[in-house]
């Protein structure tokens, strides 16, 4: 029967020294030659993980990519967008004006250009432009100047300080938006109803497939969703405390091929 696998990257698909395992490699690559359709499910901007679908052949198998957590569904193969969500452009303003006049966090905008944030010294900054394959330029006031929509702001900061702003902006904005804290240091900003469960309901429906048929792989609060919509929802063994409770199985670690462990044993 034919699958819908959908991998997050970090503490999923990349293990510790954020790479694909050989055996992770393989197993993904045999997934698609058997004919199941494979799914990088990702907070970070498409140019964040293309070299990712490079290296699992999706160019080949016309896999596809979620990012800005569901914002947006591309066919690797053809660069076609088949699925965009964007936050409308005078709500964004608002959130970044509220967060420059509210709260301590620094903002990271994704564009086709490269990062876009307000100032030098946002928290993790270099970390974010590392994994996105880009640069950034720094923009003051940009909710004065905004004109082209987002699909998603996110936010970071120390994690001991997130928590205090982060329950800022819920206050504020949680009824337009959709929020997710994805790691420790970021808090994303997301199209209401905009999540990777959704995102994977979308992909089901554009190729007339059930949701059970779906496969989710995930370990942190951002792949909840998809982990509870999926037919079986996969947590990595290194996964939070959360996720594992509502995980259809608990596979291993990402250091030890948790997704192949459990491709190899369960589908094929």
């Amino acid at each position: 029967m034919k699958k819908i696998i959908a991998v997050d990257i970090d503490g999923t698909l990349l293990d510790s020294n954020r790479q694909i395992s050989q055996r992770t490699k393989e197993a993904l690559i045999k997934a698609q030659k058997l004919g199941h359709i494979v799914v990088i499910a990702s907070g970070r901007d498409p140019f964040g993980v293309f070299p990712f679908a490079k290296k699992l052949e999706f160019d080949k198998y016309n896999g596809l990519l979620s990012n800005f957590n569901g914002g947006r569904i591309t066919n690797f193969q053809t660069k076609e967008v088949l699925i965009n969500h964007a936050l409308d452009i005078e709500l964004s303003k608002e959130i970044l004006k509220f967060s420059e006049d509210n709260i301590d966090m620094g903002y990271i905008i994704y564009t086709d250009d490269g990062i876009i944030t307000n100032s030098h010294d946002t928290y993790v900054l270099d970390e974010v432009c590392e994994k996105a394959f880009t640069t950034y330029k720094v923009i003051k006031n940009l909710a004065d100047t905004l004109d082209f929509p987002i699909n998603k702001i996110m936010f970071s900061q120390d994690p001991a300080l997130i928590d205090k702003d982060a329950e800022k902006l819920k206050d504020k904005f949680f009824d337009k938006t959709t929020q997710v804290k994805s790691t420790p240091y970021y808090y994303e900003i997301m199209p209401k109803g905009i999540d990777k469960g959704r995102s994977l309901l979308e992909i089901a429906n554009y190729y007339n497939m059930d949701m059970k048929d779906v496969i989710a792989f995930g370990d942190e609060e951002n792949d909840l969703t998809m982990i509870e919509m999926a037919g079986v929802g996969v947590v990595m063994e290194n996964g939070t405390d959360e996720i594992k409770k509502i995980a259809n199985f608990v596979t291993k670690s990402n250091d030890e091929d948790g997704i192949a462990y459990y491709l190899e044993n369960y589908v094929f």
